[in-house]
């Protein structure tokens, strides 16, 4: 019997075999009908349908809530918003339950399976290949090759999420293509997936793609060699390896070639051009939405104030009221505090997150009109998702210095994300600092210029796993957030580490019956059964 195989088309890529013509419907689809698997994989067209396919399955509204969710719901950045107690939306009721530390193992986004499709794709394209290159005699190596970084690429930065929001989480490497056998795997020790996904970065580092000069939408839409680097950096920086984080930061900031690409755009600019034209001169890495074709649904849903395409005010998230501590977060001059979040006024107590959904208008602070609020405007395209650009690098290079105890050139990197957005009162230049105070001073860079980018939580946890305790940020970050629920509960459940990592879903379980279930959650469950 054949073994068959589903998969979507990204008719763009199909333009690859043509020597990479400039496409910019890049990622609008053409349905394939069912394929058998001995037909599919003949030609080159065919590995760079499959490499669509592994683009496609995260621009799925369920990959992408889970990148919000993960990242930044269960962080001090977010708090429910002005739709969060609708009965009638499924998302509400999840969302609810998981700021008011309710999680359990049936919550829809202890759910994993749409990150594993990606995989599998990712799985499917480094299996067969390189079958397709033995019989495709115009299949060139560079091709060959830009095609393999791109599918190990998205499959660690797949695993890397994983692995931070689960822990305990299976490693999975050849394809799933039919169901004629029963899936039991086990879940690997997080150190050997991280030890996987570095060894198998570095492998295809220096075969990706350097740069799709010609092509904005590529070069900034697709793995390239600077996205891998970018992802090596930040692997090492989870993984307490401060000199190759480094090392890695430096390659990017290095190379001649990717000097003149990437530049940080200027302050008046770069809420427009990062977050809602997109594919800004910063960016290294972002998914690809447009309103026509591949819209982000998601982005206006948990975050928009003013839902574009339908109005109305629908938003589930809102941002916490950082307005509280103005003084120590953002100035009254930080940009990033005004494009962010809409502070000045609240909608049923709650404070709209604007990032990605509005923009402003006025090409300097000086020059802004005194009334803010009629400065923006209303983003109805569709914003891209970014995952790495240019600040990354410059702030996780400054943490890893710290680390270091290199102190002036940690305020030096710093001070080129924070001098953007406080254009009329940069930081100073380096006085007397401790160490402590310069990662305190890194942690809070990160947060300003990272609201809302599904980085946050992962920053918690990363100087929680560094401390080998969550007492720090428990007490200083996580725990302001959930003032309206019993505080000598939230310190129980915030104090425990494995607390801090999300539950099996309960049909994983059921589905595989060699995974085990975070301790915490089992705990959890039977409190809750008697």
């Amino acid at each position: 019997m054949k073994k068959k195989l589903y998969i979507l088309v990204i008719t763009a890529l199909s333009c690859l075999t043509a020597g990479l013509v400039s496409c910019d419907d890049y990622f609008d689809l053409r349905p394939q009908s069912e394929i058998t698997l001995e037909d599919f994989w003949e030609n080159e067209a065919d590995v760079a349908s499959a490499v669509g396919a592994c683009y496609r399955g995260m621009n799925q509204e369920g990959f992408l809530k889970r990148m919000i969710v993960w990242g930044e719901v269960r962080s001090d950045n977010v708090v429910g918003g002005g739709n969060i107690n609708n009965p009638n939306d499924g998302d509400a009721q999840a969302l609810s339950r998981i700021l008011n530390l309710s999680l359990t193992a049936d919550n829809s986004y202890t759910y994993w399976g749409e990150v594993y499709s990606v995989i599998n794709n990712c799985n499917n394209v480094i299996r067969f290949a390189p079958e397709v290159k033995k019989k495709d005699p115009n299949f060139s190596e560079i091709q060959f090759n830009t095609y393999m970084a791109e599918a190990v690429g998205i499959r660690a930065l797949c695993y890397f999420t994983l692995l931070r929001t689960f822990r305990d989480i299976p490693l999975i490497t050849e394809p799933t293509i039919d169901d004629s056998k029963p899936f039991e795997i086990e879940q690997a020790r997080p150190d050997s997936v991280i030890n996987f996904l570095i060894r198998d970065l570095k492998n295809v580092e220096n075969k990706a793609m350097k740069t799709f000069k010609n092509n904005r939408v590529y070069d900034k839409g697709r793995i390239t060699q600077k996205a891998i680097w970018a992802l090596l950096a930040d692997i090492y920086l989870w993984n307490n390896e401060y000199n190759n984080c480094i090392a890695y930061c430096d390659k990017i900031l290095n190379d001649p070639e990717y000097r003149i690409d990437l530049e940080l755009q200027s302050s008046a600019t770069y809420n427009l051009n990062v977050f809602v034209t997109g594919n800004s001169k910063e960016s290294i890495f972002e998914l690809q939405f447009d309103p026509l074709n591949v819209r982000n649904n998601t982005i206006y849903k948990f975050y928009s104030y003013y839902d574009a395409p339908f109005g109305g005010t629908v938003f589930l998230l809102a941002s916490y009221n950082f307005d509280k501590k103005k003084s120590t977060f953002f100035t009254s001059s930080d940009l990033r505090g005004k494009d962010a979040v809409f502070l000045e006024s609240a909608y049923n107590g709650s404070y709209p997150i604007m990032k990605y959904t509005y923009y402003r208008q006025g090409v300097a602070y000086s020059q802004l009109e005194k009334d803010y609020t009629s400065t923006r405007r209303i983003n109805d395209g569709s914003p891209n998702w970014i995952f790495y650009r240019l600040p990354d690098i410059y702030l996780m290079k400054a943490e890893a210095l710290v680390e270091k105890n290199n102190l002036e050139e940690a305020y030096s990197m710093v001070r080129l994300s924070y001098n953007r957005a406080n254009p009329e009162n940069e930081l100073p230049e380096i006085a007397t600092h401790s160490q402590e105070a310069l990662r305190n001073l890194v942690f809070d860079e990160r947060q300003r210029e990272f609201l809302f980018e599904g980085k946050r939580y992962f920053d918690l946890l990363r100087r929680i796993k560094r401390e080998n305790s969550p007492t720090f940020v428990v007490q200083n970050f996580l725990i302001r957030k959930y003032v309206h629920l019993d505080m000598a509960t939230v310190r129980t459940k915030l104090s425990d580490m494995d607390a801090l990592f999300m539950p099996i879903n309960k049909t994983e379980l059921k589905l595989n019956t060699k995974l085990v279930q975070n301790p915490f959650y089992v705990e959890s469950q039977d409190i809750i059964k008697n």
